[in-house]
This record gives C-alpha cells, sequence and structure tokens, in this order.
C-alpha cells in the first residue's frame, strides 16, 4: 500500500475522538467536540474536534491539523513515529524511511523494556521471593484490588535480576540503560537500577508505562525512594503519578489534589477520594500545570508544612498565577500525611480539610503577619515589605487589590482605622516596588490610576486586534459553505472566488468551485487536505471547517455580502486618511468653509470605505480628492496618478515613503 494510501486508511479507520480524549477530556457540542487547548493556558474551551471530517483546531492559539499532527505535537514525536504508532492502533502496517524507521525502532524498544520490566515486577511480587514486599503493602493497609489497580510490584534483591529477564525477551543493556532500568559500573558492566524495593509504575495520561519509583526494603538503605532517570519516554518535570488513573475523576471535579508520595495516592484513592495525583521527586513545574490544566480549573497541594514541595509552592507562587489555575493549600494537622489522616479519621474528614483549603498568596501573607506580628511597628514595616514581594507576584490588578484588603483586615485584628493605615502602607510599597521594577527594565513608571482601567485597556487592544469586516465576511461565507454541497452551490452561486480579497480565502473558495464542478461525493475534508500548507491555506481551512458557520445565510444577504465585497475588492487601494501640513493650510486663502467641508468628507470616506460602500465614482470621494488637492498641491507625500482628471481613476494609498497601488503591490514613493 502507497504511504498516501495507508495515510488515507489510518485516517479512516482510526476515531479521532477516542485517541485525542486520551490526552484531553472531550465534551460533545452539536455535531462536533470541544476542550480547553492542550497546548495552551485558557479557561473558556476554545478547541474543537471534527470527528467527521477528521480535524482539529484551536481558535485561541490557532494550532489545528490531523490525527498525525495532533500525535506529533503533544508526543513531541516525528511523523513516522506518528504514523507507526496510530498504524498499530488498527493494526495496518507503516512504512517508515531508514533514519525515522531507526528512532523510531528504538522508541517502541524503550517502550517495549519498561513495559516488559512492569510486568516482572509485578509478577515477582507473587513469588516466594515477593512476599516480603506484598506483607509491606498489606500492612500499610492496601487491598489486593488496589495493588493489581496500580499494578504495583517488586524488584528481587539481586544485581542483575531484571537484565536477565530482559535479555531472555531480546532486550539488551544498551536499550535497559537508555529506559533507565540499568547504570554501568566502574568494572563496565551493567546492573539494575531497581534492587530489593517495592515498585510503583509510572504512566503517561494513556497509561503506557514511561518509568518507576522504588520503596527500598531494606531499612538501612539511605535512599528510601528513588525514581527512574530522565529519558526519552521519561521526565519528572512533565509527569505526574497516577494521572491516568485519576484523569476521569479530575474532569469531573475540576479539581485536583496534588501529594508528594505515592502510598499516599494510592490511600487516597483507596478510599475513595481519586482525583489525585502526586508529583514525582520534584516541585511542581509549569508543564505539570499545563499537563493539570487540561482537566481542572483548581490544584490543592496537600503537603506536609516543613516539606520541600510546600516552600518550592510558596517562592514561586507566579508559576501558579501565570498558570491561570486556582491554587490552594491544604495543611494537614503536624506529624501527619494524606495516607496517615485518611487512615484515621475517613475520606469524610479529609473531604471537610480539602474544603478548608487557603488560597496560596493568602497562606503565605497569613506567614508573613505571624512571623511580625509581635515586633511593633518595625514589624509591621518589615511585613508590609514581605508582604509586597508576595502581591507583586499576582499579575491581576483585581485580585491584587483583594489581597491587600484582606492582609489589611487580617493585620488590624477588627480596627478599622488600622485597617486603613495597613492598606495605605501596602499600596504605597506597591506603586514604590513598581516603579523601580518598571525604571530597572528601561520602561517609565506606570500611571497607577491608569493601571485601575487594565481591563479597558485589555479589551481595546483585543478589540483592535480583531479581523476587519470583509476578512470576517469572507470567513463567515466560506465556513458556511463548507456545511455540505448544498451551502457551497448557494454561496458559490453568488460569491464568486475572484471577490474574496484574502488571496487564502480566494484559493479555499476556488478549490470549493473546483469540488462541485466535478462528479461524486462533495467531501470537504478532502477539499482540505489538497490545499498548499504553505502561507497558512490548509490551516485556515481546518479553521474555517470547525468554525459555527452563521445561522441564517438566506438570498438576500448572500447577495448584500458579495455586494459589499465586490465593493471592497474594486476600491482597494483607495486612500484612507490624508496627512495635511499646516503650511498647506495655510496657503491659497482657502476659506473656513471648505476646511469644515473637507474634515467632514475625510471621516465621511472613512466610514463609506470601511462598510465597504465606497466607490471610485462616489460623488463623496469625488468632492473629497478635489479638496485634499486644493489643500495639498502634491502633499507631503504626493499623488499617485496625479497627473489624472478628478474623475478619473482613483489615487492608491499613501503611505509614509511608500506607496501601494491598486493591485496592492507595494513601490517607492517618487513623489515624497
Amino acid at each position: 500500500m502507497a504511504d498516501e494510501d495507508i495515510k488515507e486508511e489510518i485516517k479512516r479507520r482510526v476515531d479521532i475522538v477516542e485517541v485525542i480524549s486520551q490526552y484531553v477530556p472531550l465534551q460533545r457540542a452539536g455535531r462536533r467536540y470541544k476542550a480547553r487547548c492542550p497546548f495552551h493556558q485558557e479557561k473558556t474551551p476554545s478547541f474543537f474536534v471534527d470527528p467527521a471530517n477528521g480535524f482539529w483546531h484551536c481558535f485561541g492559539c490557532g494550532a489545528g491539523g490531523d490525527i498525525f499532527s495532533f500525535l506529533m505535537k503533544i508526543e513531541g514525536i516525528s511523523f513516522s513515529e506518528a504514523g507507526e504508532r496510530l498504524a498499530q492502533r488498527v493494526g495496518l502496517s507503516w512504512q517508515t524511511q531508514p533514519a525515522d524507521k531507526a528512532k523510531a525502532q528504538r522508541r517502541k524498544l524503550l517502550r517495549r523494556a519498561v513495559k516488559i520490566a512492569a510486568d516482572h515486577f509485578h509478577d515477582n511480587l507473587h513469588q516466594s521471593g515477593g512476599q516480603p514486599a506484598l506483607d509491606y503493602l498489606h500492612q500499610r493497609g492496601f487491598t489486593d484490588e488496589v495493588i493489581e489497580k496500580f499494578w504495583l510490584g517488586y524488584a528481587a534483591n539481586q544485581w542483575d535480576d531484571l537484565l536477565k529477564f530482559l535479555g531472555k525477551k531480546g532486550i539488551n543493556t544498551e536499550i535497559a540503560q537508555a529506559a533507565g532500568l540499568a547504570k554501568v559500573s566502574r568494572q563496565g558492566t551493567h546492573y539494575d537500577v531497581f534492587r530489593h524495593r517495592v515498585i510503583f509504575p509510572i504512566t503517561d495520561a494513556a497509561g503506557a508505562v514511561i518509568g518507576f519509583g522504588g520503596r527500598a526494603m531494606d531499612p538501612d538503605e539511605s535512599a528510601k525512594y528513588l525514581n527512574s532517570p530522565d529519558t526519552v519516554l521519561f521526565n519528572k518535570g512533565r509527569n505526574l503519578y497516577a494521572l491516568d488513573v485519576a484523569r476521569q475523576e479530575l474532569v469531573a471535579q475540576k479539581q485536583a489534589i496534588v501529594v508528594e508520595g505515592y502510598t499516599d495516592v494510592i490511600a487516597l484513592h483507596q478510599a475513595g477520594i481519586s482525583n489525585v495525583v502526586a508529583t514525582l521527586g520534584t516541585a511542581m513545574t509549569a508543564d505539570h500545570l499545563r499537563l493539570l490544566g487540561r482537566y481542572v480549573d483548581q490544584v490543592i497541594l496537600c503537603y506536609d508544612a516543613d516539606a520541600a514541595g510546600m516552600q518550592a509552592a510558596l517562592r514561586n507562587i507566579d508559576l501558579f498565577e501565570r498558570s491561570g489555575l486556582e491554587a490552594k493549600i491544604l495543611i494537614l494537622p503536624e506529624g501527619t500525611d494524606p495516607d496517615d489522616y485518611v487512615r484515621q479519621h475517613g475520606p469524610e474528614q479529609f473531604a471537610q480539610l480539602t474544603n478548608q483549603a487557603v488560597n496560596l498568596v493568602q497562606y503565605r501573607l497569613e506567614m508573613v503577619f505571624r512571623q511580625y506580628r509581635d515586633q511593633g511597628a518595625d514589624g509591621m514595616a518589615r511585613a508590609a515589605r514581605e508582604a509586597v514581594e508576595v502581591l507583586l507576584k499576582v499579575p491581576d490588578l483585581t485580585r491584587r487589590d483583594e489581597f491587600v484588603a484582606r492582609a489589611a483586615d487580617r493585620w488590624a485584628k477588627g480596627r478599622p482605622q488600622r485597617a486603613e493605615s495597613m492598606q495605605r502602607a501596602l499600596q504605597m510599597e506597591l506603586r514604590r516596588r513598581s516603579a523601580r521594577h518598571t525604571r530597572r527594565r528601561g520602561r517609565p513608571a506606570p500611571d497607577v490610576a491608569r493601571d485601575r482601567s487594565f481591563i479597558t485597556e485589555a479589551v481595546t487592544r483585543y478589540a483592535e486586534q480583531e479581523s476587519p469586516w470583509w476578512e470576517t465576511l469572507e470567513k463567515e461565507l466560506l465556513s458556511a459553505a463548507l456545511e455540505g454541497e448544498q451551502e457551497a452551490e448557494r454561496v458559490l452561486e453568488v460569491v464568486q472566488p475572484d471577490d474574496f480579497t484574502s488571496p487564502v480565502h480566494r484559493c479555499i473558495a476556488q478549490a470549493l468551485q473546483d469540488q462541485l464542478s466535478t462528479e461524486g461525493q462533495f467531501q470537504p475534508r478532502r477539499i482540505i487536505e489538497e490545499l498548499n500548507e504553505e502561507g497558512g491555506t490548509r490551516q485556515r481551512g481546518i479553521e474555517l471547517l470547525l468554525a459555527s458557520p452563521p445561522a441564517d445565510l438566506d438570498e438576500d444577504i448572500l447577495q448584500q455580502a458579495a455586494a459589499k465585497l465586490r465593493k471592497h475588492r474594486s476600491t482597494i487601494g483607495l486612500q484612507e486618511e490624508y496627512e495635511i501640513r499646516s503650511d498647506d493650510l495655510l496657503a491659497g486663502g482657502i476659506a473656513d468653509a471648505d476646511r469644515q467641508d473637507f474634515d467632514q468628507l475625510q471621516t465621511r470616506v472613512a466610514e463609506l470605505m470601511e462598510s465597504g460602500e465606497l466607490t471610485h465614482d462616489h460623488p463623496d470621494y469625488q468632492e473629497f480628492l478635489r479638496l485634499a488637492k486644493m489643500f495639498h498641491g502634491k502633499g507631503q507625500f504626493g499623488f499617485v496618478n496625479d497627473d489624472e482628471a478628478i474623475g478619473g481613476p482613483a489615487p492608491s494609498s499613501v503611505a509614509k515613503d511608500r506607496a501601494v497601488d491598486k493591485d496592492g503591490m507595494e513601490e517607492n514613493n517618487q513623489g515624497s
């Protein structure tokens, strides 16, 4: 089977919704599915999957493609590796290039090695040599059911037990070492990484084994817990323990409880608290938060108060703030961990503690207060300075003001005047530090009054980035046309490809027209796949295919849309705004009435052009040209086609030092 043929067969057989659902929870939205994008942080779902056509697209970050591109992007693998994995999923054979084949084969061997190791460790647990490990797990209160669920195991108390077993399965020592299962001694021989340990397999979000954690059975062992080293498959800063087991409950509750130990996770899951995962011997990272952000809105850190993970979280508040997730801290009674607590007090009490979790910023501010509360005025001053260090990590000014007010009330102990004083002190220190910070970065200090209107400014910036009216209209027409053959015929009967201003849209419209003129079934997916990838044409096609088409597109609306687009195309190159020199205004004794008419016409022409109603022979435009030439002469930058009569073709758009002709091509302005 040819490469393109097998690719098409894979796409036909693979359920794109099923595959993507292994990485991100999808919710049905009409004929499509939606979710929060796994490739950028967002609170509102803008990631859509079209199962009928086999495409996905994020309207937030612009990423999109087919099932191959999704797997490549989310797993960080090559096209050949994605093809091989998908082909294996549906029982097909995938042919790869020699270089890609070698890379894919190596990764496949690594995955096979860790899977064999996981099964071997699990079998060991139920052999005579693994009885002490099994007894240990039972003593910890773990049932046989939960041991099977997490596929727990035992690494034998030998130097090469696993290596020998891997060898029998065709896995050599080099692959075992690359998979994090073996090390090289000073003598150059290989030995097992995990020996005489209870084994906790670590899986990815799809449930495939990628690494291991091991708990020492020897009480004299200095390293009580040991994790796999970072490999091609495993990275402790990007993976979380039990994510695949917890995923369904994470989605249901929109909340993740993060603990530090394997046994804490297993104990809570056994108690019926299933939205729990664990970090792997490292503090929470941006990658961890990005991973959790696919499933939840809130993260609760359940750490010991003095644990390294807790201290790291308090130092890195800005990391959590940037993630878009609400971060809280659940503090257990001193000397207990989640495993101990849920066994002693039960899941109901643990759930009550969860409900009492404190916001991470609020908790840090409380720690500052406790540190300085008995140190008088000097202590309050130091507290204010330290609190500001925390508050500066909160970029949302509205939330920051809320924390300022809370901190002031907490420190005032119910005395309103003291609360006001403390709030003023915090705000003054924040202004001073913010100004110093921005000056250090080479920018002027911000106007604090303007800071309070940051929402308005953000909305304004967003509005300025929106597409022009004609581009939005073109998108809506093409999105409607891609809905089906009947819709495409209705649109293209009225709007021709040449009516589209955007070259990308013109190309898509032409592809639609070609499809309609070809006998056979109308296939939007085929249209998109045959678009050129260069210039973003195919990506725009995917976007339009997954976009929601306009609800009401009757004949009158289509005719109006076509007329507007044609008028816009005919006026490309019309100058929207002229720069008027003061000396030109003063020259020639021009009447005040003419100047007033010119100002009004300038506004009118801009409105006509924006609405798509401006034409070359429009009387307002002709009068505007007459007055503009009367004011300007050649003007500061000159007019293109200045020798033509007033009633002739319109001048091209003039920009500083450059002019644009009617076809949209830039050329040096010779009249300057």
